[in-house]
């Protein structure tokens, strides 16, 4: 059995910690939404405000595609693309970021995704509870898992302007949910989306040009279809299909955010979820400058 299915069973002992025997749960079927109850919830963590951190384990669905290149079987696993855990058993990201084209070198193949992350840099990840503490919480290692069926969506296929830039991950095992590994919702009806304000994440460069090890993320809103006609002409926004966003304050999704979820909320209070409304499909050529929005594809 490899590290990451040893790791995967871990997560799944369950039952009365007083009982000597063992308990292993079965997961819930891969290929059923979550209802709100489940997805789209954050724990309880130390969130920082107006920034671009993000707490530990705040945004729990969030996954990092790995890839192997195949010219060097021998060289690490690379991270090049986002994604969003949306069940147990499926991952939601862009098309372009599994499917050989102009936006993914020839050489790379995804392998695997990684969930359950928040600073490449280490693991496990840790986090001060708060300002000044000198208490430290740390999450549990993250978890990678092999890529057993990537499904493009077939417009994208038969599309050379990246409409329909969506994809699935079909996952070699099934996830258990934790506070660091949970799903974020996915609305089965259309809701307006005007006047919404987003969030994106990813560990996309940033200003420096350097990609960031640590998840950022960043708050957007939705703009009218004409932005992204006038900015991209030859690109044939459909705002059927298409949400265009904002750049606002010069933070916007980068090189190597694609595929990450544009998330909304919905709900308040302790009925409050997040869903996820597009996936981060293409930019400008220069990332956070307003004359170039950022186009997502819709999810829902």
């Amino acid at each position: 059995m490899t590290e990451a299915k040893n790791e995967i069973m871990k997560h799944r002992k369950c039952g009365p910690w007083w009982k000597p025997a063992l308990y292993y749960c079965c997961p819930e079927p891969g290929n059923k939404l979550p209802n709100n109850r489940t997805c789209g919830k954050s724990p309880a963590v130390y969130r920082i405000k107006g920034g671009r951190n993000v707490g530990l384990n705040e945004l729990p669905w969030m996954a990092l595609l790995l890839y192997r290149n195949r010219k060097s079987w021998q060289a690490p696993l690379v991270g090049a693309c986002g994604g969003s855990l949306i069940t147990n058993r499926y991952v939601l990201t862009a098309a372009h970021c599994v499917v050989k084209g102009p936006k993914l070198p020839q050489d790379l193949e995804i392998q695997r995704v990684r969930l359950g992350e928040h600073d490449t840099s280490v693991n496990p990840d840790c986090q001060y509870l708060y300002p000044g503490s000198g208490k430290r919480h740390c999450a549990p290692r993250h978890l990678e898992i092999d890529v057993e069926k990537v499904i493009p969506h077939q417009g994208y296929l038969d599309s050379e302007v990246f409409h329909y830039d969506i994809a699935l991950l079909r996952l070699e095992i099934p996830v258990r949910y934790t506070p660091a590994i949970k799903p974020i919702c996915v609305l089965q009806d259309s809701i307006s989306l005007m006047n919404s304000k987003f969030k994106v994440a990813g560990w996309g460069k940033t200003e420096s040009g350097l990609s960031s090890t640590v998840l950022l993320q960043a708050t957007l809103k939705k703009l009218d279809a004409e932005s992204c006609i006038k900015a991209y002409p030859y690109l044939e926004f459909n705002s059927s299909i298409q949400i265009c966003v904002a750049v606002l304050d010069g933070i916007d999704t980068c090189h190597g955010d694609s595929g990450g979820p544009l998330m909304a909320t919905k709900g308040q209070s302790y009925q409050e979820f997040e869903f996820v409304a597009g996936i981060t499909s293409f930019g400008g050529p220069v990332c956070g400058v307003k004359k170039y929005p950022s186009v997502y594809t819709q999810a829902g």
